[in-house]
């Protein structure tokens, strides 16, 4: 009877290959959908954690990544859009569903005229006008610019992305913005374009449209772009401007309502933000700190071991990325008594710092370090993400526990 197995050169025994039949490649893959059909946030999640954990051994494949950001869009943007219109914790989408019909009942132009922030409402309109005030047009957003990030985080590195949105997705910043102050999320891509871009022109695009989204990006989008401009003497010169507006602050909170007997769109922002109610900052501002020391050790580690000639564009970007952070950094500095300023700036600081991290841990070395650094973000992953439902009860229709077992179905039954 003819043995089952082959001998090798060195009389080694050797097991042939799997031949897998039509059928059962089938079979296989009906399984495979039908599942994601059911448990499409178990699937997309188990194979989010599996791709981030094997990128510490090898690259994911383009297609894998590619997948993996449909699947994020797919999965994430019912949790997002069906958030509740309630008056509940500072919930802006009843100010936006307002928007919208405001924008419909005056006509756009009537409305761009005292609000420069175009683009992002130029994009609620375009949502009002394809679905109305619905949670079908606060889906259209998500899908919108949130594709627009992962797009901006892909040209930079598109190995990144799976543990990118491992760590953006365990954020509160993440439901924050996408399913809070969405003109901020509408900001985001432009301002990673802007960092990754290596042409002035560009630059001054991205520039624009990041400000057009939400005009406090340009607290970190100007000095940026001061700083490819002019140099290092920029960032002594906002180091000093931050300083003096936390002086001011701390001093005389009122100096920044000065500006509330002009009708303009900044001078009643500034007077807003000026009078809010504050809150305690410290955690925040102390986790904040924890990772600007983190970005620039890393930094000043990563140079040490450099070589010249060896820089690549991404490093540039990641250049980028860090004086952007640290830009950020400063204007939290500078607003630590102006809480809700605080808090905007805090989320783009964040994200910058997230998409940071998440290039040096893809395009560092494989190894037993990269290994345990990704399972200590996994493990992060799992835990955020648990607790960020918790806390966000308006979340899928008030039900955002029910959203981890509820079936594609379910995730779109609202929108049909």
């Amino acid at each position: 009877m003819a043995s089952v197995t082959l001998i090798g050169r060195a009389g080694a025994e050797r097991t042939p290959p799997i031949r897998w039949s039509r059928g059962t490649l089938w079979a296989a893959l009906f399984g495979a959908v039908l599942f994601s059909a059911l448990f499409p946030f178990a699937t997309f999640y188990f194979v989010l954690l599996l791709v981030a954990f094997t990128s510490g051994i090898h690259s994911p494949r383009r297609e894998i990544v590619s997948l993996l950001c449909v699947g994020a869009i797919a999965v994430l943007g019912p949790l997002l859009a069906l958030k509740l219109p309630l008056d509940n914790g500072g919930n802006d989408k009843i100010q936006y569903l307002d928007f919208m019909r405001t924008m419909g009942a005056s006509g756009i132009l009537n409305y761009l005229i005292a609000q420069p922030e175009l683009l992002s409402f130029s994009s609620l309109y375009v949502a009002w006008a394809l679905f109305g005030p619905t949670d079908l047009a606060f889906l259209f957003i998500f899908a919108l610019f949130f594709s627009l990030m992962l797009f901006a985080v892909w040209r930079i590195e598109y190995r990144a992305i799976p543990i990118f949105v491992v760590l953006l997705t365990s954020s509160a910043a993440f439901y924050s913005s996408y399913g809070n102050v969405i003109r901020q999320s509408m900001a985001f891509p432009f301002l990673l374009l802007l960092i990754s871009s290596q042409q002035g022109k560009r630059r001054f695009v991205f520039f624009i449209l990041a400000g057009f989204a939400h005009i406090p990006s340009l607290l970190i989008t100007a000095p940026y772009l001061a700083y490819r401009m002019f140099g290092k003497w920029v960032v002594w010169v906002s180091g000093l401007i931050a300083a003096a507006i936390l002086f001011i602050s701390a001093r005389n909170m009122q100096a920044f309502s000065a500006f509330s007997g002009d009708d303009g769109y900044l001078s009643k922002k500034i007077n807003l933000y000026s009078t809010w109610d504050a809150y305690s900052i410290a955690t925040v501002a102390a986790m904040a700190t924890g990772i600007f020391l983190i970005n620039n050790l890393i930094w000043r580690r990563m140079r040490r071991k450099a070589v010249l000639s060896s820089i690549s564009s991404v490093d540039r970007v990641l250049e980028g990325l860090l004086v952007a952070s640290n830009f950020a950094f400063m204007g939290l500095f500078a607003t630590y008594n102006l809480a809700k300023v605080f808090e905007r700036i805090y989320i783009y600081f964040f994200v910058i710092s997230l998409v940071y991290l998440s290039i040096v841990i893809a395009r560092r070395r494989s190894g037993p370090t990269k290994t345990l650094v990704i399972l200590g973000a996994l493990a992060y992953s799992v835990y955020g993400l648990l607790k960020n439902l918790e806390i966000q009860d308006l979340l899928f229709s008030g039900h955002p526990i029910g959203y981890l077992t509820a079936s594609f179905l379910d995730l779109y039954r609202s929108f049909l």
